[in-house]
C-alpha cells in the first residue's frame, strides 16, 4: 500500500479516536452533573465541525441542564434552522416552560400538536402550560387526550382529576378519582382529594 495512503488512514483514525474520546468525555461529565465540562467537550468538537446538527443539539441540551434557558433556546433555534425536527421544537418548548412563558408555551405546543397529533409529550406540555395559566378546563382536555391514548397513565389521570375538579366538573372528577383510587391508591392526588371526592 502506498505510504501516503497509510499515513492518511492513520491520521483519519487518530482524528476519529479524538472525536470519540471527546464525546465520551462530554457524556461522562454530564453523568457526573459536571455540565460546564460536558459543554466544553462538545463545544470543542463543534468548533471543528460547526455544521454538525448533533453537536448543536447537544450544546443546547447541556445549556438547558445548566439552567441557561435563554441561550439554550437560541441554540435550539439554530438547530431548527439546520433541520426542522421535533427534538428542536421540544427543546424550545422546554425552555419556554422553564422560563415561565406559559402563553408562548401553550401557543407553541398547540401549533406543534397540529403538526404531530397524538404526541404525548406535546399534549403533556400543553396541559402543564394551560394549568399554569389557570385554564383548568383546557388542561383537563389535554390530559383527557393523553388518557384516550394511554388509559393506564396514572400520573396523567391524577392531573386529569385535579384539573376537572378545579374547572368545576365535579361529577367527572369524582368518576376519574374513583378509577385513580382503584389503581393507584398511593397517588398524592388520591390523598389530597380523599376528603373531597369520596363523598
Amino acid at each position: 500500500m502506498n505510504k501516503h495512503v497509510v499515513m492518511a488512514l492513520l491520521i483519519l483514525s487518530a482524528i476519529s479516536a479524538l472525536f470519540a474520546q471527546g464525546i465520551q468525555d462530554s457524556y461522562h461529565a454530564e453523568m457526573q452533573g459536571d455540565y460546564p465540562n460536558a459543554l466544553a467537550a462538545v463545544e470543542q468538537l463543534a468548533a471543528g465541525d460547526p455544521d454538525e446538527l448533533f453537536y448543536t443539539m447537544r450544546i443546547a441540551w447541556l445549556q438547558y441542564l445548566s439552567g441557561d434557558y435563554h441561550t439554550a433556546r437560541t441554540t435550539y433555534a439554530k438547530a431548527l434552522n439546520k433541520l426542522d425536527h421535533l427534538d428542536a421544537h421540544l427543546g424550545i418548548l422546554n425552555c419556554q416552560l422553564a422560563l415561565g412563558e406559559w402563553s408562548a408555551a401553550l401557543g407553541n405546543s398547540t401549533q406543534l400538536i397540529a403538526r404531530y397529533p397524538g404526541n404525548p409529550m406535546l399534549l403533556g406540555k400543553a396541559a402543564y402550560a394551560a394549568f399554569m395559566k389557570k385554564d383548568h378546563a383546557l388542561a383537563a382536555q389535554y390530559y383527557g387526550d393523553i388518557l384516550a391514548l394511554y388509559p393506564w397513565d396514572l400520573d396523567s389521570r391524577a392531573y386529569y382529576v385535579n384539573n376537572l375538579y378545579l374547572s368545576g366538573k365535579i361529577a367527572e372528577a369524582r368518576h376519574e378519582y374513583t378509577t385513580l383510587k382503584k389503581y393507584a391508591p398511593q397517588s398524592q392526588m388520591v390523598i389530597d382529594y380523599q376528603g373531597i371526592l369520596d363523598k
